[in-house]
């Protein structure tokens, strides 16, 4: 190299890419998985930061996955298998959609269970999705958040969602919630303890109706305290019901478009109380997995109409999948409207899995527009290309988000992050080089025991260490995590790449971190490496 070059930047700023306009805003797509304990409810939505949601696709797959351990709070290994294989063909339904993120709770069945854990470990292994086990409290405000999105409620209201395990309980309006409780008065969990025979006999009803006015005693009292006079169903067990009302009645009408009769829908409610199994399955409007459980829910919302001073009943679409989504854009409202803007997907999914994982995005910029600089300084050097300098730009975004496991061992968790995180738009080899630059930001260099470094081709490990090189003095220009440093110059010799430093305060740490991170590049490229400040 006969001749030196010279680049200057008055200000370490990385722009906006020219394509991300702040225009029209881009959604998050999010599959937001309900693991009740008979049926799994998956909706993909397009999540927008204006607190907006889209459903793309529905998917319901009737599991039973509490079926005979309700009682023994034990998980029964053919409903665990049932459970993995929807979860299974859940992800693929996602996957062909497009999904950048995953929302997975799980209810009563799961948490009640001994072996609930060995489930979520089971499927985080083989499906890849992770389960977060809910309390009764929390659901009963999930269902909250989702009802109130599609409801109207200027008046108190008892909002109830009749599950598998249990039952759910909210009194409130539109604006506020007076009392909130999930009961274990679930229709599977009150079948499998009380009813055994068919049709059921009087004493078993007596039985299951003495039990549900003890238990709904808290229920009865906040209703009455807050003058509530209608029921607001939602789920399986409400919206078989109303069908059976309505189907009773020959109207074909939607059961989200009618105000119910509390006393008239009393016939629904009777009719399956004294039906037989075959009776309920000639219907043909109840689900064929909820025919042998719907008897001990029908029951419960009779002992409701009955025994409170209620004149109508509504059937919410919105229920605790809903609200799931609603909860999710209220946490994530800052990154929903941080990465609305982008439309490049590998840019944008790259933006989503930093503040996925709460990177600190102003010390991210800082390195990758550092990084990057050196890099177009030393093109003469390597000779890359734009597709190179992508990859550096990516990973110097994500270097640090192994901090969100440790800080001790974070680059090796960032290594780890960026290879299972479905980054949208990459191949495989591209997330590898990707995830091994970060990896290398800090630390020891590349070694033979590095098993993710050593799969790499010899072309690829050789791109890790030319960008990794530019990652690590940019880090170390940035080792306050203050943004010091507000211009460079930098200057490339036959035996030197110089960068002279323009900083707002002292520029003592930032010198002395880019001359300690200095090792690979001198290795890599046969140069030294001089700091200083202007």
């Amino acid at each position: 190299m006969s001749k030196a070059i010279e680049l200057r930047t008055s200000a370490v700023m990385l722009p906006s890419p020219p394509e991300e306009g702040m225009g029209e805003l881009h959604p998050v797509r999010v599959c937001v998985i309900d693991l009740g304990t008979n049926s799994f409810h998956t909706i993909i939505v397009d999540a927008f930061p204006n607190g907006v949601f889209n459903v793309i696709d529905r998917m319901k797959d009737m599991v039973r996955l509490g079926e005979r351990g309700l009682t023994a709070h034990r998980l029964t290994d053919a409903a665990m298998e049932r459970g993995v294989q929807a979860l299974k063909r859940i992800r693929l339904l996602a996957e062909g959609w497009g999904v950048s993120e995953y929302m997975a709770y799980a209810t009563s069945a799961i948490r009640e269970a001994e072996n609930g854990g060995d489930f979520i470990t089971r499927v985080k292994e083989e499906v890849g999705i992770h389960i977060r086990p809910i309390s009764g409290k929390f659901e009963a405000e999930l269902i909250y958040k989702g009802v109130r999105r599609a409801m109207d409620l200027p008046e108190p209201a008892l909002l109830v969602d009749v599950g598998g395990g249990s039952t759910e309980f909210i009194v409130g309006t539109s604006r506020e919630v007076f009392y909130a409780e999930s009961l274990k008065l679930g229709a599977a969990r009150m079948t499998e303890r009380f009813v055994h025979s068919d049709p059921v006999e009087k004493k078993e009803f007596k039985a299951l109706r003495a039990h549900y006015r003890e238990a709904l005693e808290p229920v009865f009292a906040a209703a009455r305290a807050h003058g509530v006079r209608e029921i607001v169903g939602s789920s399986g067990t409400m919206e078989n019901l109303a069908a059976v009302f309505l189907k009773l009645r020959g109207e074909g009408r939607s059961i989200y478009h009618e105000r119910f009769d509390a006393k008239a829908f009393r016939a629904a409610t009777k009719r399956i109380m004294r039906s037989t199994r075959a009776e309920r399955l000639a219907l043909g409007v109840i689900d064929a997995k909820r025919i042998d459980q719907v008897v001990a829910g029908a029951m419960l919302i009779d002992v409701l109409l009955k025994d409170l001073p209620v004149a109508g009943l509504r059937i919410s679409p919105n229920a605790l999948r809903e609200g799931m989504v609603v909860h999710f854009i209220e946490r994530n409202d800052e990154r929903l409207r941080c990465v609305a803007p982008f439309t490049h997907a590998r840019r944008r999914s790259v933006y989503e899995l930093g503040f996925r994982f709460r990177w600190e995005q102003e010390h991210a910029r800082q390195v990758t527009a550092l990084a990057l600089q050196l890099f177009d300084a030393c093109r003469p050097l390597h000779g890359l290309g734009e597709r190179a300098r992508e990859m550096l730009e990516y990973a110097a975004l994500l270097h640090d988000i192994g901090y969100h496991i440790s800080h001790r061992s974070h680059h090796k968790h960032a290594l780890y992050l960026i290879r299972n995180a479905d980054l949208r738009g990459f191949r495989i080899d591209e997330i590898d080089v990707l995830a091994n630059v970060a990896r290398y930001h800090r630390r020891s260099l590349p070694k033979k025991s590095h098993e993710a470094f050593v799969a790499l081709s010899a072309e690829h490990r050789r791109l890790v260490r030319e960008l990794a090189s530019f990652l690590r003095i940019a880090e170390g220009l940035d080792r306050s995590h203050y943004q010091n440093v507000s211009g460079m110059r930098t200057r490339l010799t036959d035996e030197a790449l110089y960068l002279t430093l323009a900083t707002k305060g002292d520029p003592e740490l930032e010198v002395w971190g880019a001359l300690h991170a200095r090792d690979m590049f001198e290795d890599t490229y046969g140069l030294r490496l001089e700091v200083e400040a202007a």
